[in-house]
């Protein structure tokens, strides 16, 4: 009985300094040592309006400017006020407005229906509310 209780005892010391080593081995698929700082850093996350980030750079930032401010501008030697897509009016048009917009054009902006997907034209939608418009 006695030997049970020693053997009871030692089972418990040999558990309790195993859980409270500090130094653990653990065997990983990763090839960075795990104290490495690329072993702590996120992978990238691929960016969903890469292509709409492309078409505003491609068919809108000629007009409403790199940075979407608007103002006035001229495009083959006619002169006229762009809107801001960042702030006024612009915060106030729901997505089919936008989408409308962009497709058929109005007053001086050009229908892009005939250069764009309805997809495309949905995802410019969405990178502009998020890009510069904090939506």
């Amino acid at each position: 009985m006695r030997s049970i209780a020693i053997l009871f005892i030692l089972s418990a010391i040999t558990l309790f300094a195993l859980a409270c080593n500090g130094t653990r081995m653990y065997t990983t698929n990763n090839s960075q040592p795990s104290g490495s700082p690329a072993a702590s850093l996120p992978s990238a996350t691929p960016d969903e309006l890469a292509s709409a980030r492309i078409n505003f750079q491609k068919h809108c930032a000629v007009c409403h400017g790199e940075k979407a401010e608007g103002g006035m501008k001229e495009v083959e030697g006619k002169k006229f006020k762009v809107p801001s897509l960042r702030e006024g009016h612009a915060l106030k048009h729901t997505d089919d407005k936008f989408m409308n917009q962009i497709t058929g054009g109005d007053e001086e902006m050009p229908a892009f229906k005939d250069k764009l997907s309805q997809d495309e034209i949905r995802d410019l939608v969405r990178f502009i509310r998020k890009e510069f418009q904090g939506k």
